[in-house]
C-alpha cells in the first residue's frame, strides 16, 4: 500500500508537469503564476473545502501536513487534480491514515455544472475515494456537493458530504464550510472548517462520533507557488467522551 501512494503521488507530479510543459517550454512558468493566484482566490488550496470551480486553471497541485492535538495524530494530505476534458476532473493523491498510520493513495472525478459567471453561483458534484473517513479505517467512497459565490467581496464556499464504506455498514456525513477575502495582491485571509459525524454506523466495537475542526487561514502569494498556514481549535468524540484540542497546518499549491 506505501508503493501504491508513492506510485500515486508520483503520477501527481507527472500529470502537473506534462501540464506545464503543454503551456509551451516558455510559458509553463508565466502561465503559473497567472493560474495560481485565482486558483488560491477559487480555494484550491484549502485543507479542508474542496473548491466548487475549476474555471481558472488547468490542472492544480497541493500538499499540507500538520498536528491535531485532540486526536494526537499527525495530518497530510497531497493532491492534484486536473481538468480532463470541459467540465471533468480527476484527482489522485495521498493521504495520512491516523487509524493505520499509513500513507495510502486517494482518487475520485468531479463534474463543474455551474458556472457564477452564468448561474450566479459555481457548483460541483465529485465521486471520490477516500483512505479513511470518520468511521471507515478501512476506506470510504464519498460523495461530495460543493456550491460556491461571492459575497461582500469575500468568496464563499461549502461542501456537503456522504461517505460509506463498500459494504454500506458504516457511514458519516461532512460539513465543510470556508471563506476568502483578499487583503491585498498577494495575500488571502480567511477560514475553513469541517465538521464530520457518525449517520448511525452498524459496527461491533465502538467507534468515533464526531471529528471537528475550525479556524483562521492565511494563504500568501509567492509568484507561482502559494503558501498556506491554518491553525484553529479541533474536538474529537469516541464513544462517551470528548476531547479537545488545537491543530497546525501549513502547505503549499501551484496551478497550470
Amino acid at each position: 500500500m506505501k508503493s501504491t501512494a508513492r506510485l500515486c503521488a508520483l503520477c501527481a507530479v507527472i500529470m502537473m508537469a506534462a501540464a506545464a510543459r503543454a503551456a509551451g517550454p516558455d510559458e509553463g512558468a508565466e502561465t503559473s503564476r497567472q493560474a495560481t493566484a485565482p486558483a488560491a482566490a477559487a480555494g484550491s488550496f484549502l485543507a479542508f473545502t474542496h473548491p466548487a470551480a475549476l474555471d481558472s486553471q488547468t490542472a492544480y497541485a497541493t500538499g499540507t501536513a500538520g498536528y491535531d492535538t485532540a486526536r494526537k495524530a499527525g495530518l497530510y494530505e497531497a493532491a492534484a487534480e486536473v481538468r480532463l476534458w470541459g467540465p471533468l476532473s480527476l484527482r489522485g493523491g495521498a493521504v495520512y491514515a491516523a487509524g493505520t498510520q499509513q500513507l495510502r493513495p486517494s482518487f475520485g472525478a468531479r463534474l463543474q455544472a455551474l458556472h457564477e459567471s452564468r448561474h450566479g453561483l459555481d457548483g460541483s458534484v465529485g465521486v471520490f475515494y477516500r483512505p479513511e473517513g470518520l468511521t471507515e479505517a478501512e476506506g470510504e467512497l464519498e460523495a461530495v456537493v460543493s456550491a460556491g459565490a461571492h459575497l461582500a467581496g469575500s468568496y464563499l464556499v461549502g461542501n456537503l458530504v456522504y461517505g460509506q464504506d463498500p459494504e454500506g455498514n458504516e457511514r458519516d456525513g461532512e460539513l465543510r464550510l470556508a471563506a476568502l477575502h483578499p487583503a491585498g495582491a498577494r495575500l488571502l485571509l480567511g477560514v475553513d472548517s469541517r465538521l464530520r459525524f457518525d449517520l448511525g454506523s452498524r459496527a461491533s466495537k465502538p467507534e468515533p462520533k464526531l471529528d471537528a475542526m475550525v479556524g483562521p487561514a492565511a494563504t500568501v502569494l509567492l509568484g507561482r507557488v502559494a503558501l498556506l498556514v491554518h491553525t484553529g481549535a479541533s474536538a474529537f468524540r469516541a464513544s462517551a467522551s470528548t476531547s479537545y484540542g488545537v491543530f497546525l497546518l501549513g502547505g503549499l499549491g501551484t496551478a497550470f
